[in-house]
């Protein structure tokens, strides 16, 4: 077969059809920060097919903690924000002052780079939502969803730079997930969703609006694969798979039929524990499901996978990044081989990672990593 592009060979993987090699597109984005270096840049020096995402969609409070993205586009919000440093971190006082009332919260900044790690998340000392009253109030502090507009250059310049070299997927602003959760806070959304369920619902009602809003505005620009992620509802974190099918497996299905009504494709994102539910979220319809996580981290056996759910989406992961980081170039290969043997029979299958490939990598498990992925991905081709 002739050597294919690596836009043709992730089209191909996607839709079940004829490839030259299984495609390794592996997540990288912690690397490509610790080594200073884009992922454009790790895919040519490492020779994988670059499947890009997370670009476009909307800041939030949410995401950007000092407000200094998303405060234009507030108009009719004054935010104030006291900011005190200690050590590596920053803690932000902050107080929206909305059309519907104050929202106020505390929030812990880590440095990046530190201590922290690379890409450290933010913790909330006090969450800024925390009555029936705040959750209406929060949509004001959420950018209308026509500012996403002002992204697609950026993406479609983001897709020239690409060009043959991968695919990008458009992700329509912070997930619903991380809003809801993030503004409650772990615990409590947990506990409200046993003592209010009502309360929870209203806020992921509104958030999911302003969502679906963003992303049909995507779809309506052209944009043909969307991201969507809901990790802040995985059961790694804690929530039980009967709510899963009851409050989040219903959006996701909304989701992807919006993005099948412009035939386009939904890129599903979960890294932690998914065997209870994997078959529900596969029944959506969902086209591309990430990260394929085994023990300890996850909880999917590849050959109950594969058997169970093989060839009804795309599978996109499956190495196990701390093996990647800790093992040595050998035990890497050997992941790599079992993972491919595994998994690429399904007829849908990418080749990827659990998460991002970390901070501390070793060069040579790297290459390991590369050489495995094209040696055998050549054979696991030829098989099908």
């Amino acid at each position: 077969m002739k050597t294919m592009t690596s836009r043709e060979r992730l089209l191909a993987a996607i839709d079940g059809r004829e490839v030259d090699r299984i495609p390794v597109s592996p997540r990288i984005w912690r690397y490509g920060l610790w080594k200073k270096s884009s992922k454009i840049a790790l895919a040519r020096e490492f020779d994988f097919d670059l499947f890009e995402f997370g670009v476009g969609g909307l800041s939030t409070p949410l995401n950007d903690p000092l407000c200094q993205i998303v405060k234009p586009m507030l108009p009719d919000v004054r935010i104030e924000i006291r900011t005190d440093r200690t050590d590596q971190k920053v803690t932000a006082d902050r107080t929206f002052h909305t059309p519907g009332g104050v929202l106020h919260d505390v929030i812990v900044i880590p440095d990046a780079g530190g201590e922290y790690g690379i890409g450290p998340n933010p913790l909330w000392l006090e969450p800024l939502v925390k009555t029936a009253e705040d959750v209406e109030r929060l949509p004001y502090i959420l950018p209308a969803p026509e500012y996403v507009k002002d992204n697609f250059d950026s993406t479609r310049e983001l897709e020239k730079q690409i060009g043959d070299n991968g695919l990008v997927a458009f992700r329509s602003g912070t997930g619903v997930d991380q809003i809801a959760v993030d503004a409650l806070g772990v615990a409590q959304a947990m506990m409200v969703s046993v003592e209010a369920p009502q309360m929870l619902k209203r806020l992921l009602d509104l958030v999911d609006d302003w969502y679906t809003n963003i992303m049909k505005l995507a779809l309506e620009e052209g944009h043909k694969i969307i991201f969507d992620a809901w990790f802040n509802f995985s059961l790694s974190t804690g929530w039980s798979p009967d709510f899963y099918r009851e409050e989040i497996i219903p959006r996701i299905k909304s989701h992807t039929d919006l993005v099948h009504s412009y035939h386009g494709k939904m890129f599903f994102y979960d890294d932690g524990k998914v065997s209870q539910n994997i078959g529900d979220i596969i029944d959506t319809g969902v086209d591309i499901i990430q990260t394929l996580t085994p023990p300890p981290a996850g909880d999917l056996d590849f050959r109950w996978l594969a058997e169970n759910h093989g060839g009804r989406t795309c599978f996109n992961g499956g190495v196990d990044t701390v093996q990647l980081r800790f093992g040595t170039p050998e035990e890497v290969d050997s992941d790599v081989r079992e993972v491919m043997e595994t998994l690429t029979p399904t007829g849908k299958f990418i080749l990827g990672t659990t998460d991002s490939i970390t901070e501390g990598t070793p060069l040579e498990n790297m290459h390991a990593f590369f050489n495995a992925a094209r040696k055998y991905g050549k054979i696991a081709a030829r098989k099908l």
